[in-house]
This record gives C-alpha cells, sequence and structure tokens, in this order.
C-alpha cells in the first residue's frame, strides 16, 4: 500500500482547562484567611469591585443605583443558580477581548500564588530571621506528638492535651471534664497524658512541682525512696525543717544536704527557655447547630468573608464619558472580571456547603454519640452521593474547619477507611477498631495478657472479621509492645 499525504476530518471531545476554571478551582481549594487575602488583592486592582462596608458608609445620595452584590450566605434558587462545574469546563461571554482577558487576569492570578511561595526576604529584619529559626514550644510539641502517638485519634486528644501548659509547662486541665467533652474515658486520656510526660523538656506536664522535679530526676536516674520522702514534704523545705526531713527521709545530715543540692539543680519551670507561638487563630467555614427536634442544621460562617458589590453605574458612567477605546477596554474587562469573581464565589460557597452538610448527614453517629462512632467514609462515597468528582470534594475539605457542638474539627478529620465484618455490614472504622484493640490492651491483667490470636477471637464475637497479622500490624502502629514484652512489664 503506497503511503501518500491526506487531510481527514475527525470529531473528538476533550476536557479543555481553562485559564477561568483554573482559577475557580483554585479558589475553591483556599483557606477563607487565603481567600480574603485574595480578595482583598482583588479589591485593589478593580475599581468596580467594592466593599459592602465601604458603600454603606457613604451619605444616601452618594449610593450607586445599580449593583450587583455577592453574599457569602447561601443564594437563593429563584435568583441564582451557580452553572460554574469544577469537574469539567464552562462558558463564558467575554466577546472579542477573551484572549486578552485571560492572559491579563491569568498572569495576576499567578503572580498573587508565586507572591505566596517568594517572600521578599527584605521585609523581615535579623531579628525575625533569627526568632524564626529558633523552634517554639508548640512546634517542638507538636513534633513529639507526631513522633509518639500514630493514630489521629491520639493525636487529636494529645493536642487538646497541649493546650492546657500554662507558662511554667505544667498541665493544669481537668482529665474528667476533658474526657466528657471527648466523650472518652479519664483512663484512656490519662495514659496519653502520662506519655507525653516523657516529652522534651524534661518535666513538662507534670501536675505539680512534686513531679516535676520528680521526672527531672529520675532522667537523670538520681530518683530514690530517700529523695522522693524528700519531694513528698516540699512544704517542710520550704520552712527549713531540716531534723524532720531527716527522720522522714532516714538519712543523715550529709545526704540530706547532697539530696537538697540534686534539687536545687533542677528547673522547675521547664518551658521557661522557650518561646510560645502567637495563637493561631482558626476561623470555622461552616457551623453545625443542633435543633430542637435532633436535627443538626449546617450553614456557612456568613462574616469571616467580606460582601463584594460591584458598581454597574460607575462603569457606564466611565465608559460614556470617556471615548479612549483603551479605557473601553479596560472597564470591559473589569466587568468581566468582577463577574467571574463574583460566580466563582457563589458557586465555592454553594460547594462546600454541600459537601458539609453530606459529611454530617453520614457521621450523624459522632455528633451524637462522640469519637468511638465515626464511620467509615471516603471522598467517593462523598461525591457519589453529589455527583461531584473525588477532586472536588478533596479541594472542598482541604484547610476548611467545622464548628460542632463537638468541637472544632477540620473537613478531613472524618474520612477513614472501612474495615469488614462477619455479618457482611462495613460500617466499623479502622480507627474504631484500632481503639478497641488498645482497650482491650489496656484492660488486661498480669495473669491474663492477650496475644495478637486472642484479640482476633474476641474481635470476631464482636462481628469484626481482622486476620492476626492486621491486629499485630495496628498494634504496632500505635507503638504497643508484644504480649512477652507486656507480661514482663506487667507483672514487673
Amino acid at each position: 500500500m503506497a503511503l501518500t499525504p491526506k487531510l481527514e476530518i475527525r470529531q473528538s471531545q476533550s476536557l479543555l482547562m481553562t485559564p477561568q476554571l483554573r482559577q475557580a478551582i483554585n479558589l475553591l481549594q483556599l483557606s477563607n484567611l487565603e481567600l480574603n487575602e485574595l480578595l482583598e488583592q482583588e479589591l485593589n486592582n478593580n475599581p468596580l469591585l467594592e466593599r459592602e462596608d465601604d458603600v454603606l458608609e457613604q451619605s444616601p445620595q452618594d449610593l450607586p443605583h445599580t449593583i450587583d452584590e455577592y453574599d457569602s450566605s447561601t443564594p437563593q434558587e429563584e435568583d441564582y443558580s451557580p452553572d460554574i462545574d469544577y469537574d469539567n469546563d464552562f462558558s463564558d461571554d467575554y466577546g472579542s477581548d477573551r484572549e486578552g482577558y485571560e492572559q491579563e487576569n491569568e498572569t495576576s492570578w499567578n503572580e498573587y500564588y508565586q507572591s505566596k511561595k517568594n517572600h521578599d526576604d527584605e521585609d523581615f529584619d535579623y531579628f525575625e530571621k533569627k526568632l524564626s529559626s529558633t523552634k517554639s514550644l508548640n512546634q517542638l510539641l507538636d513534633e513529639q506528638i507526631t513522633l509518639v502517638f500514630l493514630t489521629e485519634k491520639e493525636r487529636f486528644m494529645a493536642r487538646l492535651l497541649s493546650e492546657q501548659l500554662d507558662n511554667a509547662g505544667y498541665f493544669r486541665g481537668n482529665i474528667t471534664d476533658l474526657a466528657s467533652k471527648l466523650q472518652t474515658s479519664s483512663e484512656t486520656l490519662q495514659q496519653i497524658l502520662n506519655r507525653m510526660k516523657e516529652f522534651e523538656p524534661t518535666g513538662i506536664f507534670a501536675e505539680n512541682l512534686a513531679e516535676c522535679l520528680k521526672l527531672q530526676l529520675q532522667e537523670q536516674n538520681r530518683f530514690d525512696p530517700a529523695i522522693e520522702n524528700l519531694l513528698n514534704n516540699l512544704d517542710l523545705l520550704a520552712t527549713r525543717k531540716f531534723k524532720e526531713l531527716k527522720k522522714i527521709c532516714n538519712v543523715d545530715d550529709e545526704d540530706l544536704q547532697e539530696m537538697i543540692s540534686d534539687i536545687k539543680s533542677l528547673n522547675p519551670k521547664p518551658t521557661a527557655d522557650y518561646y510560645m507561638d502567637n495563637p493561631a487563630y482558626i476561623i470555622p467555614d461552616v457551623f453545625v447547630r443542633r435543633l430542637k427536634d435532633g436535627s443538626y442544621h449546617v450553614e456557612i460562617n456568613n462574616a469571616s468573608l467580606p460582601r463584594l458589590l460591584i458598581n454597574r453605574e460607575y462603569a457606564e458612567h466611565i465608559s460614556s464619558s470617556n471615548k479612549n477605546k483603551e479605557t473601553k477596554k479596560f472597564v470591559k474587562n473589569s466587568i468581566s472580571h468582577a463577574n467571574f469573581i463574583v460566580k466563582a464565589l457563589h458557586q465555592r460557597t454553594d460547594t462546600i456547603l454541600r459537601v458539609a452538610t453530606e459529611i454530617v448527614r453520614w457521621q450523624r453517629d459522632f455528633f451524637e454519640y462522640g469519637i468511638d462512632n465515626l464511620k467509615p467514609m471516603n471522598l467517593k462515597d462523598i461525591a457519589y452521593q453529589l455527583e461531584m468528582h473525588e477532586s472536588t470534594v478533596s479541594r472542598a475539605t482541604t484547610g476548611k474547619y467545622m464548628h460542632t457542638p463537638k468541637g472544632l474539627f477540620e473537613l478531613k478529620y472524618f474520612f477513614s477507611s472501612a474495615a469488614s465484618t462477619y455479618n457482611g455490614d462495613e460500617d466499623t472504622s479502622t480507627l474504631s477498631i484500632k481503639h478497641k484493640i488498645k482497650q482491650l490492651i489496656e484492660n488486661e491483667t498480669p495473669q491474663n495478657i492477650l496475644s495478637d490470636d486472642n484479640i482476633v477471637e474476641l474481635l470476631a464475637q464482636q462481628s469484626i472479621k481482622i486476620a492476626r497479622r492486621t491486629v499485630a500490624k495496628y498494634r504496632e502502629s500505635m507503638g504497643l509492645p508484644t504480649s512477652a514484652e507486656r507480661k514482663r512489664q506487667k507483672r514487673s
């Protein structure tokens, strides 16, 4: 067969990722703080966009008569129907200036994101650079929490406990109250606190001065019954009642003086040499309230974002009074971009609200009964229910927070994988199974240490289907020793 050049016409479909779609996707995945920063830049660059608060400060006769409004609350169906499809391209009507508009605004947005990555070093002085290179107490604790606790549930509780430290490094929280808030056992929370007492700096998370000194002496291998009695009677040491102390500790003058010197060498304020980070305030994107009938109401946080207005009267005035083509082109592009911002913000609000509402519906048992009833859920489950793409759900939950009656949670927190059961149901989360394994091990006695096979049998009685090697994997991920090691520890 001869090879000859020829022309053919073929029809095919493809996904076109326009600059507007990329910008809409970027808006969706931004947190509220980042979005506020971006909107401030848009307000500075686009003279036709206005903040509602600025407009209300004008006198009534100065108010524009033709204004389009963006409200962060859910738009009414008859007034607005969001039509930006994050999973597909969407049409626009930018006319003959489309190409120039796309290039101009894509450049400005790219500059915004590049500026977030490449911050100008001249904005910081030497002191700020030096300070930022020093690890803060918050960073130190977060690193240790990540290393020591391997499950998200334990890390969540550990970070909650770390918020109860005072300036000296002492734990000032109430375990019972915190456990009640999390709907977990006080024993579980206390065990996490005991593990955190091994953190650096030594003595942190102690509940009183005697315990703080004890932790430091134990690390130096200088803790014995005599110095333990001394720590239990620090009030006598403060009043210099040495005779009573010698009798209580059963030591002579030389030994007592040596113990006092050891105590003087310790640090009663473990965190005195560390600086605290400025508190990072999280602004929730979504509020969840429990109504009197037992249902849950989900709403967007209207106060976290500015309300934007488009001043079309100002645009018409500039276009009619100015014959310059460049000016008219600028006004037309500004209106087009302002319309896009308003439409994209509406769609972002609608998408986040729909995703959050579906999460609350799916995890109702969690809101009713606590953390042990967290159901397995993945991005595909939410995407299927809302007829969205998984990537859209992922972007809508990244960096977004939900304020609930149970506390403040990141939307990503509610996603976990499922485990199979003997009755065919898959409504048991792997996090829940890990929690059950840990409870079984914590409740065992020195005379009845559970092997991994025993744990498999006990979980099977609860219709949980799991292999012995999976139990071993979960146990190791939680830092729990083998049955032989636990037997030696508990018997000693």
